[in-house]
């Protein structure tokens, strides 16, 4: 799974009211239609209402899978658990998962706030490249993706971006409340989301579907918090719980992007974004982008809403 860090050009309108849901769904379909992809669904939301789903090749409602978006379901659970005195942001990896993984030092010294941001200093991510199909498909892949992360004794502290980070938080989360992290966190934060029968190896860190209605209104409902931990990537861009996001004039825009690669087999990719107080849209897709196709996408979507 790869991310791809957009300049997302349409923070610079972030402020702005003047888009439609007909020019948001114009602009995705000529995205899709340009850049050959034949399976995709958007959801259009303003203020937490969905004004409209449309479906290309599939229907608007089906579940699909939800790539590293499933990132921002971990880091809302987590939180959940910070703000229910279960965890802290500051609680170490050799504090909570001591008794149950063997781990050098260094990485028992990890917090959870570092594994929000992805400032562990946790690198070689052993979830990257292509092929690594067992990584995503088949069962849960969380405890031995934990086990190989903790294993290694952890490097410069400092952004950059690892599914492992996201690993080890759901073994923390299942730890910590006795119950998987796939069946826990979808029940505590209300919502439908589900394993992916084809990614669902990496669930806590890639793992989860939903259709792109029910992702949008969750991502409404995301709301950063001062005990949110922030990592800085540039150009005023923070890493947070599970999101990229920057402030502005008119509060917080958060998005993300999301990507399973691979040479055989289904590849699939999702993305997001929630303009503070106003428009919400997630889209899902059924292929492997470059990044020229997905800033298209975000390029379009800025075209709509100026």
């Amino acid at each position: 799974m790869v991310l791809i860090r957009a300049l997302l050009l349409l923070l610079a309108f972030a402020g702005s009211a003047a888009a439609d849901v007909g020019a948001i769904q114009s602009a995705w379909q000529t995205w899709a239609t340009q850049n050959g992809v034949r399976s995709s669904s958007i959801a259009i939301s303003r203020n937490g209402d969905v004004l409209a789903r449309y479906g290309l090749g599939r229907g608007a409602d089906d579940p699909a899978p939800l790539a590293s978006l499933s990132k921002s379901i971990t880091g809302a659970c987590v939180m959940r658990l910070v703000d229910a005195g279960r965890l802290s942001t500051g609680s170490t990896v050799g504090q909570v998962l001591g008794g149950r993984f063997q781990m050098t030092p260094g990485a028992s010294q990890i917090t959870v706030a570092e594994l929000l941001t992805h400032t562990s200093g946790i690198n070689r991510d052993v979830t990257q490249g292509r092929p690594s199909p067992w990584r995503a498909r088949g069962g849960d892949r969380t405890p031995e993706v934990t086990a190989s992360a903790l294993s290694r004794p952890p490097g410069p502290k400092g952004f950059a971006y690892n599914n492992e980070n996201y690993a080890v938080l759901g073994s923390m989360i299942e730890t910590v409340t006795g119950q998987n992290s796939a069946s826990y966190c979808p029940r505590t934060l209300g919502i439908n989301a589900n394993v992916s029968s084809d990614f669902g190896g990496g669930v806590s860190w890639g793992g989860y579907e939903m259709s792109a209605a029910d992702f949008t209104r969750f991502a409404s409902t995301l709301r950063p918090q001062g005990n949110w931990p922030r990592a800085e990537m540039g150009g005023g861009i923070v890493y947070g719980p599970g999101v990229m996001m920057k402030d502005g004039r008119d509060g917080t825009t958060l998005w993300h992007f999301g990507s399973w690669c691979f040479l055989l087999g289904r590849s699939a990719g999702a993305y997001f974004f929630q303009l503070p107080n106003s428009w919400g849209v997630t889209v899902t897709y059924d292929r492997c982008l470059s990044s020229n196709q997905t800033l298209a996408l975000d390029a379009a979507l800025t075209a709509a809403i100026r």
